[in-house]
């Protein structure tokens, strides 16, 4: 980017800007060649520490935290286990509420079933997908869930232009869940970002919880948080 350019983004005047610049430059941060600024060899340096310290799941148990204090309900983050075809909550965080959807590290969920798991199946890989669509044999757990490869199709299918998944009474009768994924730097799905709560509460502050987890969903992949409606 030209000097000008650099000004108007960050929204500094081009007087102020210039001597910024040029320590950069010195530093070996910027490299600047026919008026036009780049990312030199010690930003490049620097990117590569960031990447070496960096521990995604430290940050993502850092917004589970933080959406469930944000929410008051019970909220967990969950991996794909596909030899076993199971979510796997690998961390969570308990409502105080006197009545809430329990929640542990280490609790199973089968993909079909779960909104986590649905989440993890509409972002895998086709082939994943379709291997687990085809070996799958989807037992009834409620009388809403959803058991033939068409519907799980249709609810993927759903998910992918959300979003987010939605989910009352498909595991468990009385409860229901939010999910949404969570994505690496190379916008890979690692995992699903979850609030869960007793069926009548979530359906009356749907809007809100959903809201919320989308939000905490995007910060926990590195993205920018949605424009508020």
């Amino acid at each position: 980017m030209t000097l000008s350019e650099l000004s108007q983004a960050m929204g500094v005047a081009k007087s102020t800007f210039l001597a910024s610049l040029r320590g950069l430059v010195t530093d070996g941060f910027l490299i600047c060649e026919d008026n036009v600024y780049r990312l030199g060899p010690c930003a490049y340096r620097l990117a590569g520490n960031i990447i070496m310290a960096w521990s995604q799941p430290e940050i993502v148990r850092h917004y589970v935290h933080e959406l469930a204090d944000a929410t008051g309900e019970s909220v967990a983050f969950a991996i794909a286990d596909w030899d076993i075809g199971q979510a796997i909550f690998t961390d969570a965080v308990n409502s105080r509420q006197p009545v809430h959807y329990a929640m542990r590290a280490g609790i199973r969920a089968p993909l079909y079933a779960s909104a986590a798991g649905r989440v993890l199946l509409a972002y895998s890989s086709t082939e994943q997908c379709q291997d687990y669509l085809g070996r799958g044999h989807f037992r009834a757990l409620t009388p809403s869930t959803r058991t033939t490869p068409d519907k799980l199709l249709e609810s993927l299918e759903s998910i992918r232009r959300l979003g987010y998944c939605a989910s009352f009474g498909e595991m468990l009768k009385d409860t229901a869940a939010i999910a949404v994924p969570v994505f690496d730097a190379s916008d890979m799905v690692i995992g699903a970002l979850i609030v869960a709560a007793p069926l009548t509460r979530l359906r009356a502050s749907f809007e809100t919880l959903l809201g919320k987890v989308l939000h905490f969903g995007r910060l926990a992949s590195g993205l920018p948080p949605p424009d508020p409606a």
